[in-house]
């Protein structure tokens, strides 16, 4: 149940492909927490996208750098292993490669950044949230 915030200069992307990327990353997300693949749980997985200005995205101290699109995943303490980690990065990467229209042949500016939140900081709706819940959702389980 990841909670991700995509951060992108403008131009980044085409046309509607953000929304194509996000459907992408919740059809996917699941697996690599080992969730199962229900209405409940894909309802859980959220993403903000936020685009900005050319001019105010700085690399190196000046505006206007490399198109490089961030990812910052937020994820239960213990949700990804380290194997998980490395696949979802990829993941990550190669989605913005097809979604952004970026040639085989050229890097993709993606950094990712997997914050590890103990369960007792993660809640929803005024209670506490855990793995274990969430790996086993009741079969009636309500989406958001």
């Amino acid at each position: 149940m990841p909670k991700i915030y995509i951060n992108y200069p403008e131009g980044a992307f085409p046309e509607n492909a953000i929304d194509s990327l996000a459907d992408e990353i919740t059809n996917y997300a699941p697996e690599f927490e080992k969730l199962p693949d229900t209405p409940y749980v894909r309802s859980n997985i959220w993403i903000y996208a936020k685009e900005y200005a050319a001019k105010r995205v700085y690399h190196g101290g000046k505006a206007g750098g490399t198109k490089v699109i961030s990812f910052e995943v937020n994820v239960i303490e213990g949700g990804l292993d380290a194997e998980a980690k490395k696949q979802f990065i990829a993941f990550l990467t190669d989605s913005v490669r097809k979604h952004a229209g970026i040639p085989p042949e050229e890097r993709v500016p993606v950094f990712v950044l997997i914050r590890d939140v103990p369960a007792q900081n993660w809640g929803m709706f005024g209670k506490p949230v855990t793995l274990d819940a969430l790996r086993n959702p009741p079969a009636n389980a309500t989406p958001v």
